[in-house]
């Protein structure tokens, strides 16, 4: 439940069978992709490549069969895999899309820095019993149990003193693969459906069983959900579309798409196609939709009353106080609170609803979201820091270790670095700063090793006076937010990547954060309304003033 965003496609040769078996070599890259020229009308033309989850697949197929009969002009080419083909095919860029049924890990972030992703459907499991069978909340773990036969009677559970029949779908079953992946191999150690279990062909057969089979626990995707059976709640969520889309309701997966920074045109087509009424009235058809006419209907604006407390990112603790001060002027009757305690405590705080929105100033650990599975993370802005030097200073792409060196005073002349012969002089914000905080965390605390700046550092109290000493002192370099830079200095490329906004939007360049802001699962209607403020048109106007905006 995390992280997250959304997808693309062509047309068929003979016929659908073709279409599936053809299987290029994606070691061969991608092709050209035209566009029609102006006065043309807006016809596409050109191929897209996609590979990946095969559960994503037969979806993906659908939707592309779809647009390439608008657009005859089109060829879209969808393989397997995997979910890791996907990514990986996606981050080297061996095809235009890739596909994932899950989230991507951030080791495959860190291994590919750039990559975008276009959340397109979510598919969402239910636990399933007889309408007779009367059972409280259950844990994964305990769903787990059951379906590997370790809990074979109700009465462990908190049910009534019966043997637990279970039904599963078959071998091979694209639902009965989600369920695996989500359940039975959720935590520490793996399990297995029992061999006892009732296998049935479809999920109706399944629906149908349990319906009319005293005793009887299964799993169904949600589409197959109705009056004839009990839904059991997971960890005392419900299972609704409502849970699935607020991250919630724990037992459902994001179907993701992937491209190796902005989508190409013919890509971003195929994507908005998807995302469009048209290509969510397919995904409607087996999967829960990412978007729906009730979340964009404007509500009547009402008047707000109550108090919000906010904790965390001592960083994002100074923009969320100027944020929320815009916000208590337009609504006299709410009182927010902005407290610090570092990114730690605001995602902690956020997982235990100790407070109503947590502040951290990075992006959210695998292990934070294992304890609080029901956070929820908005991304109100970024801070993105750049290495420059003097005008008259040529250097080349330097990696972050090379800048880790040169700041903590390992390496001492140009020349070591590819520049010319010449002795370094850091440039550094003081103890305290806000900037220099970000630059610690994000370069000299990365990596298997920390370090820390020099204690030759020339130190400066602004980023103004970074700006002016690095224009005028010769063979010198220091950091600086996006904000201040200017033609005065010049900005390095880190790994080849020059530090613009638009390489922090779409991942390539490294040294960024995001600033967050966290709730635990939807945020309550107050909460609600000074996010949706903060990534609004005024809220990004606050936000620009320091920061890189989110839209």
């Amino acid at each position: 439940m995390r992280r997250n965003l959304f997808v693309i496609s062509s047309l068929m040769l003979i016929g659908a069978m073709l279409f599936a078996a053809c299987t290029p070599d994606l070691s061969a890259g991608t092709e050209e992709v035209a566009i029609d020229a102006p006065g043309s009308g807006d016809g596409l033309s050109g191929r897209i490549q996609i590979a990946g989850s095969t559960t994503v697949q037969p979806l993906a197929e659908v939707l592309a069969e779809a647009f390439m009969a608008d657009n005859p002009d089109v060829m879209i080419e969808v393989q397997g895999g995997g979910s890791s083909v996907g990514v990986t095919s996606a981050g080297e860029g061996t095809v235009d899309i890739g596909q994932a049924s899950r989230n991507v890990k951030d080791s495959e972030f860190e291994a590919f820095p750039g990559l975008q992703v276009f959340t397109i459907a979510y598919d969402g499991i239910a636990i399933v019993t007889n309408p007779d069978l009367d059972l409280p909340t259950l844990s994964i773990d305990q769903v787990k149990a059951i379906f590997a036969g370790e809990i074979a009677n109700y009465s462990e559970v908190g049910g009534p003193d019966a043997e637990i029949v279970v039904v599963s779908r078959e071998e091979g079953s694209g639902t009965r693969a989600a369920f695996e992946e989500l359940v039975m191999e959720s935590g520490d150690t793996e399990a297995v459906i029992t061999e006892n279990a009732l296998l049935q062909q479809s999920n109706g057969q399944v629906r149908t069983t349990v319906a009319e089979t005293p005793n009887t626990i299964a799993y169904l995707s949600f589409g197959f959900l109705d009056e004839s059976i009990s839904t059991v709640a997971i960890d005392g969520v419900a299972p609704t579309v409502a849970n699935v889309k607020n991250g919630s309701y724990p037992i459902f997966r994001p179907l993701n798409m992937l491209t190796n920074g902005e989508p190409g045109e013919l890509a971003q087509a195929f994507l908005d196609f998807i995302l469009s009424e048209a290509g969510q009235a397919i995904v409607a058809e087996d999967y829960i939709t990412v978007t729906d006419e009730e979340d964009q209907e404007e509500e009547p604006a009402a008047s707000l009353s109550g108090q919000i407390q906010l904790a965390g990112s001592t960083t994002v603790q100074p923009l969320a106080e100027v944020l929320a001060e815009a916000f208590m002027a337009d609504n006299p009757d709410v009182m927010i609170e902005v407290q610090g305690g570092g990114s730690s405590v605001g995602v902690t705080s956020a997982g235990e609803g100790t407070v109503d929105i947590g502040n951290a100033s990075r992006n959210i650990k695998d292990s934070e979201f294992e304890a609080f599975p029901d956070l929820q993370v908005f991304t109100i802005a970024y801070d993105g820091i750049a290495i420059v030097t003097n005008p008259d200073l040529e250097l080349p792409s330097l990696t972050v270790d090379q800048v880790k060196a040169i700041f903590a005073g390992e390496i001492t002349n140009y020349s070591e670095v590819g520049g010319p012969d010449a002795e370094i002089i850091v440039v550094s914000r003081e103890e305290g700063s806000g900037t220099r905080a970000a630059f610690e965390e994000l370069v000299m605390e990365s990596g298997d090793t920390e370090a820390v700046i020099s204690e030759n550092a020339l130190l400066q109290q602004s980023n103004g006076q970074v700006r002016t000493t690095i224009a005028e002192t010769p063979n010198t370099i220091g950091f600086l937010s996006f904000g201040f830079l200017d033609e005065s200095i010049n900005a390095v490329a880190i790994d080849g990547v020059a530090p613009t906004v638009e390489n922090v939007k779409n991942g390539t360049y490294s040294i960024f954060r995001p600033l967050n802001m966290l709730t635990n699962g939807k945020p309550g209607e107050l909460a609600q309304a000074f996010l949706d403020f903060i990534l609004g048109a005024a809220g990004q106007e606050i936000v620009a003033e320091d920061y890189i905006t989110v839209n």
